[in-house]
């Protein structure tokens, strides 16, 4: 079982994260995008559809990691053709997160700062790494967390889809146990709950409906300042 919602916030006139639960597919895709005007929400809906388009396209003889890779590597193709062929686009991409269920496993694929996190046996792990300046500085040894946090811009990113020539997709996958529970979202949850009330509300055993709605509804309660997506996979 899948579900999900999407916010514009308390901050943004316009909503430029994009979701899609397809799981006829097993299939859950979520997209943050960025870019002058309405290019971050042309760059979002862009990745979601091709990613989409594709992944129903390849169900048959074609591994996850390939299907994840080629949609992906798609989607940056024509985000890059419409900012080349329409200045209003110039510069527009996006942060992309998505999953394959598929014979027991997960499979994701990710590329920005969007992430998936799996609560299981109450323990909250994040399965995706922040590909932005921040992490990198958290990475490199230069800062704390918290560190940077308070010294670095978290909105700077150093991987999307569509900003330069050539992007690496990271991918993984894990088998599935049973009672475990995933989480899609976009920077806008994240920023504005802990991963703690995260767990503690995708740990909830009310429908999914009412755990993703929850979720948006504390962060914008906070008052958050970006687009607010989430994505809560269960039923396992």
């Amino acid at each position: 079982m899948m579900t999900g919602c999407t916010d514009a916030g308390k901050t943004r006139t316009s909503n430029e994260d994009c979701i899609l639960c397809l799981p006829t597919f097993g299939a859950a895709l979520l997209a943050d995008g960025m870019g002058g005007h309405s290019a971050g929400e042309v760059a979002s809906r862009t990745a979601v559809d091709t990613v989409s388009a594709i992944l129903k396209q390849t169900t048959r003889g074609v591994s996850p990691h390939e299907r994840l890779e080629t949609a992906l590597q798609a989607a940056h193709s024509v985000i890059r053709e419409k900012a080349r062929q329409s200045l209003r686009c110039r510069g527009m991409g996006t942060t992309f997160v998505g999953v394959l269920v598929e014979n027991g496993y997960l499979h994701h694929a990710h590329v920005g700062d969007s992430r998936l996190y799996v609560l299981r046996e109450g323990q909250m792990t994040a399965l995706t790494h922040d590909h932005s300046l921040l992490q990198e500085f958290i990475d490199q040894g230069f800062y704390s967390r918290e560190e940077a946090q308070e010294k670095v811009s978290r909105n700077i990113l150093t991987r999307a889809l569509g900003l330069e020539p050539q992007v690496m997709i990271d991918y993984d996958y894990l088998k599935i146990n049973k009672g475990d529970r995933f989480l899609l979202c976009s920077d806008g949850l994240y920023d504005m709950l802990t991963e703690h009330e995260m767990a503690a509300l995708l740990g909830r055993t009310h429908d999914l409906d009412g755990i993703a709605l929850d979720m948006l509804e504390l962060a914008n309660a906070r008052r958050s300042k970006d687009n607010v997506s989430v994505i809560v996979i269960a039923g396992f």
